[in-house]
Order: C-alpha cells, then sequence, then structure tokens
C-alpha cells in the first residue's frame, strides 16, 4: 500500500533551510507517496529510478503548458506567465519539438567546446578583477563579482547580449524567477515578475531589431535569420520569451553550481586540499557538487493518462510533484547518499533533468563549473569564509544571495 504523506512542511522555514532529513524520511516510504488531500500535487515522486521514469515518460507526463491551464495567457495581460508559457521549458510535442530543435543548434558539442576559449578568458579577467578587490585583506562577494558574471558573460557572448547590459539584467532575472518557487507566485511577486517580464521584453525585442539590422555572429542573430528564412519555426512571442528563459536559466543554474560548489570545499578542508593538489579531479568533483547540492531542487509534471510508477497506480488528471534533489540522495542508488564523496563510481545524476526536458546547457555549465572552480582554486592560495554564509530559504533554485570571501 502506497505512504500518504503531507508536504505541508516544504513551506516552512525549517524545512526550506535544510530540506535532507525530509528527503530522508520520504525515502524511508518508499520511492513515490500519496500527497495528503488539499495540496495542489496527488503524488510526490523522489526515488532515483522513478523520479528519471517520470521525467523520461513525456508522453504520460507533461509539463505544465498553457493548453493544461485551459487558456492561453495573453501577452498583455500577465507578462510574466506568457514568457514562461511561450518558452521551450513549458511547452509539449510537438510544440517543444519544434522549439527545442532550433536551441539544439546552438548548444552542440560542437560549439559548447568551441567556447572552452571564451571561458577561461573571462574567468582569468574575473579572477583579476577579485585579486584587485581583495586587496588590502578586504572582503569581496564570490557571488555577484564571480559566480554570476562568469556564466552571464558567457552565455551573453553566445546570445550577442552586450556586457554593459549584463548587471542590469540580474535583479530583473531573480524577479521573474521567483514566482516559479514552490508558493512563490504571491501578488507582490507576480507584480514584481511581470515588471521585469516587461522591461526584458521590450530589451530582447530591441536586441533582436538591432540584429535584424547589423548581423553579428551570435545566437539571437542566427535565430532571428531563421525566423525570417522559416516562419513556421517560431513566432516573434517565442522567440523572445526563449531569449529570456534560456538566458536566465543559463546563468542561474551555473551561478548556484558555483556557489554550492565553493561553499561545500570550504567546509570540507580534506577534500579541497585534494583537489588544490590534483586539479585534474575538478570534473569528478563538479559530478558530485551537482549531485549533493543540485541547484534545482524540484519540477513539475500533469498525468495525461492512467499510468504506474514504482508499482504506484497514477490516475490522469493530477499533478505531481518530482523532487530531483531527494532522487539525487536516494540511498537505493547511491551508497552513503548525504556524504560528499568524489570518488563515487555511480556518477549518473538528475541534476540536468532527463528525456525531452533535458537542460539545454547542461554542457556548458559543467565547462564553466570546472573551469571556474579549477582557475579559482589554482589562482588563490588561501580562500577563506569572510562571514558565515547564508542559508538557502528556497527550493527551486536553490544557492546563496551571497558568500563574502577573504583571498590571498
Amino acid at each position: 500500500m502506497v505512504a500518504e504523506v503531507s508536504l505541508a512542511s516544504l513551506h516552512t522555514d525549517e524545512v526550506r533551510r535544510d530540506p535532507y532529513p525530509f528527503y530522508a524520511d520520504l525515502h524511508r516510504h518508499g520511492p513515490v507517496c500519496k500527497v495528503a488531500p488539499g495540496d495542489r500535487y496527488s503524488y510526490v515522486v523522489h526515488g532515483y529510478e522513478a523520479s528519471a521514469h517520470v521525467l523520461r515518460d513525456s508522453a504520460t507526463f507533461k509539463v505544465m503548458d498553457s493548453t493544461l491551464l485551459g487558456a492561453k495567457p495573453t501577452w498583455e495581460g500577465n507578462r510574466a506567465h506568457a514568457v514562461f508559457m511561450n518558452s521551450v521549458f513549458f511547452t509539449n510535442a510537438p510544440r517543444h519539438t519544434r522549439m527545442r530543435k532550433m536551441f539544439n543548434q546552438a548548444f552542440t558539442p560542437r560549439r559548447v567546446n568551441a567556447l572552452d576559449p571564451a571561458v577561461e578568458r573571462l574567468t582569468a579577467d574575473l579572477l583579476d578583477r577579485l585579486a584587485e578587490q581583495a586587496g588590502g585583506g578586504a572582503k569581496v562577494d564570490f557571488m555577484s563579482e564571480f559566480a554570476f558574471p562568469l556564466p552571464a558573460d558567457v552565455l551573453g557572448e553566445l546570445l550577442g547580449v552586450p556586457a554593459a547590459d549584463r548587471a542590469w539584467y540580474r535583479p530583473r532575472a531573480l524577479a521573474l524567477g521567483a514566482i516559479l518557487e514552490l508558493g512563490g507566485a504571491t501578488a507582490d511577486n507576480t507584480a514584481a515578475a511581470n515588471t521585469a517580464a516587461e522591461q526584458i521584453t521590450a530589451y530582447f525585442a530591441d536586441l533582436a531589431a538591432r540584429r535584424r539590422a547589423d548581423p553579428r555572429d551570435d545566437l539571437v542573430t542566427a535565430l532571428v535569420q531563421a525566423l525570417e528564412s522559416d516562419g513556421g519555426q517560431l513566432s516573434e512571442e517565442e522567440l523572445t520569451a526563449n531569449l529570456i528563459v534560456v538566458f536566465n536559466a543559463g546563468f542561474v543554474t551555473t551561478t548556484h553550481l558555483l556557489g554550492n560548489g565553493l561553499t561545500l570545499l570550504l567546509e570540507r578542508p580534506e577534500a579541497l586540499a585534494r583537489l588544490r593538489a590534483d586539479l585534474s579531479l575538478t570534473p569528478r568533483y563538479v559530478e558530485e557538487i551537482l549531485r549533493y547540492e543540485v541547484p534545482t531542487h524540484f519540477s513539475v509534471r500533469w498525468v495525461a493518462q492512467d499510468t504506474e510508477v514504482a508499482g504506484v497506480p497514477i490516475p490522469a488528471g493530477c499533478w505531481v510533484l518530482v523532487l530531483l534533489a531527494a532522487a539525487n540522495r536516494d540511498p537505493a542508488h547511491f551508497a552513503h547518499p548525504d556524504v560528499f564523496d568524489p570518488d563515487r563510481t555511480e556518477t549518473s545524476t538528475l541534476s540536468f533533468g532527463a528525456g525531452a526536458h533535458y537542460c539545454l546547457g547542461a554542457a556548458l555549465a559543467r565547462l564553466e563549473g570546472q573551469r571556474g572552480l579549477a582557475m579559482l582554486l589554482d589562482r588563490f592560495g588561501d580562500i577563506r569564509l569572510a562571514e558565515p554564509p547564508g542559508t538557502p530559504r528556497q527550493l527551486m533554485l536553490r544557492g546563496h544571495e551571497q558568500l563574502w570571501l577573504n583571498l590571498a
């Protein structure tokens, strides 16, 4: 018999600060649980194999899109909602397949590998700036001075977002993403997200217009040209929405990978010393960072037809919460899942999802994480926390807002 659990504690500060005991308790009830009546979600899926099954079966388990919501959000009435619903992240086949095909061309292994010199150059420039700011023992905020600008600069170069505009973008991206949090769609958050979405939409519409008039070697130009050569691929609204969401998702995930990763290492001096002694281990460390403290903790699916997951019958028409972070600490899949262990042999994770909606920028995020952490440790022989890091209180996108360091 399937266990029934309450998700109410996911909304408490205590569990938001440290959700892992809650996840461990879920695992003791099996890989899938029924959710107590009164919640938006009918089932929670948290076992590794069960979660992978749900994510890969896109015919049965649908992402939230405008069709499932019963009405298409108007571009003018709710701009933030419309941005998400017109993007590759919140669409199902065949619309998703059409959009994904366009963006797959931008994130090929060849194109990502070609970005490696740019990642190294941008990382070196940011490290120079960190060294200058940390002179005389001054503390520096790793998040605002390195973890955010590195992926934003890399994606900015890929898309064609000018360097001068990227700092302007960050607070608006955070406001837009806040409504995706569990319980985050409050009136205040929604109003702020709509304002941010209107501003960012105008920005990318203007950028697209400039690239039509003055083509460059960047993704915005390529997409604009593809749109004009084959008008059936993307509408103007879809083009703008996807530029916004791809840019947002691309830098937020890597920002938290870098911040979470450095914090984990500073809290584990032996692991940090070992990595310093052999930076070739960085890819292995990054994979374990992604498993142990994944930036995105959950995903949501709607059940299109009666089905079964891990022996649990799930009826059509209900919503399922998939806890990726819990799946990454499933004791049935990972030995000693609550131990940070870069030497573990089982390295398959759900940190970037799975199936049709597998993260477009996964390879790029890994590259940025590996280069960023390795070059940081190589440049600074002594990195210490200047003050205790704040404890994240979000689940959807989990990471530090600030991380104050002393560098030498």
